[in-house]
């Protein structure tokens, strides 16, 4: 089988400007390898280099993060030993958010939950319909529900499920807006809509850019309306080591600094990084 090569992180982390308090938290990235170990799906879309627990956490540690969310790829498939076996090294420092295989137990949901998963992902591209059954079995054992949309038409075909999620839920990504279209368009006002639920948290991201390189302005404005409108729902993550990304690679301190444009106010910024992961995710 044919994979599309994923080009690799920038390895050499700078020394970000944002100097980060303890506990600041990274929520969205992820890990692959050592393929050796840990293979990858056999039916997957991309080829991914080893971008291990290792090479994570000194990213992390030039960039002063503390915390993290390890988000399962798709490149994974339903394979989630290699979270079980990171949850266990590091309990305190990291929480989890997987891909739920159909003929997943309650046996191993429980083991899961106990571990440190606190999500599971729903994305419209790798499976159109959302097998309420087993959302509500994952939701049963404290696994929240985590989705991934790229625009109106996904969005309307879920729409409902979505607003009518039980408990909490995040919408990755700030729910991929066309930013040529401004405010106005759909997939963010659906956004705004879930967060008007007071039970959605929104990941903030560059990712639905159209610039090539930083500083992605063009997400700007939905950024700072965001950080108006719902401080205390936002999260933040890199999207290390940034697979489906084939523009000149950033550097992780790059991204990491457009905080303080995103959010000028030290005390906003704090919530963002420190106090809504931890009061969403569990963290101590």
């Amino acid at each position: 089988m044919e994979y599309i090569k994923s080009p690799p992180p920038d390895r050499h982390t700078r020394v970000p400007q944002l100097k980060l308090p303890a506990g600041a938290c990274d929520t969205h990235f992820h890990i692959f390898g050592p393929q050796a170990r840990f293979p990858l799906a056999p039916k997957r879309r991309l080829e991914v280099e080893d971008c291990t627990l290792d090479d994570l956490i000194a990213m992390h540690d030039a960039l002063g993060v503390t915390r993290g969310l390890i988000v399962q790829s798709f490149q994974h498939g339903f394979s989630y030993e290699y979270l079980l076996h990171a949850l266990m090294l590091h309990p305190k420092r990291f929480k989890a958010c997987m891909i739920a295989a159909p003929d997943i137990t309650d046996g191993e949901l429980e083991i899961l939950s106990k571990a440190g998963v606190v999500g599971a992902r729903y994305a419209f591209k790798s499976s159109p319909q959302i097998n309420s059954s087993l959302q509500a079995r994952c939701i049963e054992h404290g696994i929240e529900s985590h989705y991934l949309l790229h625009g109106e038409q996904e969005i309307q075909a879920w729409r409902d499920q979505i607003l009518t999620t039980k408990g909490r839920f995040v919408i990755e990504h700030m729910g991929y807006p066309n930013v040529d279209l401004g405010l106005n368009d759909a997939s963010y006002r659906f956004v705004l809509e879930c967060l008007e639920t007071d039970r959605c948290w929104v990941k903030l991201s560059p990712r639905c850019t159209n610039q090539s390189v930083l500083p992605f302005s063009d997400v700007l404005p939905f950024v700072h309306d965001l950080v108006k409108r719902s401080p205390k729902r936002l999260l933040w993550g890199t999207d290390w080591p940034h697979p489906n990304y084939f523009n000149p690679m950033p550097n992780d301190a790059d991204l990491l600094d457009l905080m303080l444009d995103w959010a000028g106010d030290e005390r906003v910024r704090n919530d963002i990084l420190i106090h809504n992961p931890a009061e969403l995710l569990g963290f101590e």
